[in-house]
């Protein structure tokens, strides 16, 4: 039954949005402002330098600072962590052997704690979890533990963007499914994007150049997530193979 328009469920959206907008937003600002550091560079810098720089924690992406004089400091383009993984899967000679090893064998380091959520959680404790745990993306599994889904930092800006127009009381996916298909200008990606653990290098890397994804999990034969492979883990593995 559709709720009539100013229902209670209208003012319980128009809580928990002014909650995820004063409350995490407002956090979220103060922390990543005392622990995210400004890095820039430049177009003289060298492609190594550019790899150490988009690998460190929470800097996603870099201004290429140029100019003299009036225009001295000025920011002329910006490279993402996206467009630098996009540039390897496309430059990487296919005679690099090292990206025909396995995860386990190429020592990335992806047996970390997936923090998940299940599918049957409201939009609202998905997202509270996502601010409690200072985190920009988790697993969303159903009650198997199989990996249905995830969601990420991105999507409480779809949230605020929305507005209260979709009901957030509702599952994670039902509610994701509405609001990012209705932010305007959103790039259509895979819903889920995952790897086995016995995947190669090669096909980590191309999947996170095709989803521009900041984030992978890596699922058992189970389908159940039992790691994460950041996008700052395959541009370190990039450092580590530089020679090749």
């Amino acid at each position: 039954m559709q709720e009539e328009e100013g229902s209670d469920s209208d003012a319980y959206n128009a809580i928990m949005v002014s909650n995820l907008e004063q409350g995490m937003q407002l956090k979220n600002l103060h922390y990543l402002a005392a622990r995210n550091h400004f890095y820039s560079c430049s177009y003289k810098t060298n492609l190594i330098d550019l790899c150490e720089i988009l690998s460190k924690r929470g800097c996603h992406r870099v201004p290429i600072v140029e100019g003299s004089g009036n225009d001295a400091g000025r920011c002329q383009n910006i490279i993402s962590q996206s467009a630098l993984v996009k540039f390897l899967s496309a430059t990487i000679p296919s005679t690099n052997t090292a990206l025909d090893q396995t995860l386990d064998e190429a020592k990335i380091p992806y047996r970390k704690e997936v923090v998940s959520i299940v599918d049957t959680a409201s939009a609202y404790d998905a997202f509270s979890l996502l601010d409690s745990k200072r985190l920009s993306g988790i697993a969303v599994v159903d009650e198997d533990g199989m990996l249905v889904g995830n969601t990420s930092a991105r999507d409480i800006k779809y949230a605020a963007i929305d507005g209260g127009r979709t009901a957030m009381e509702q599952d994670i996916l039902s509610y994701l499914s509405v609001v990012r298909q209705s932010s305007p200008g959103r790039r259509e990606r895979s819903p889920i994007c995952s790897v086995r653990y016995d995947s190669t290098v090669r096909r980590l890397i191309n999947l996170l150049a095709k989803t521009a994804y900041h984030r992978v999990f890596v699922v058992d034969d189970k389908k159940r997530p039992v790691g994460v492979i950041s996008v700052a883990d395959v541009i370190r593995f990039a450092i580590g193979n530089s020679d090749q």
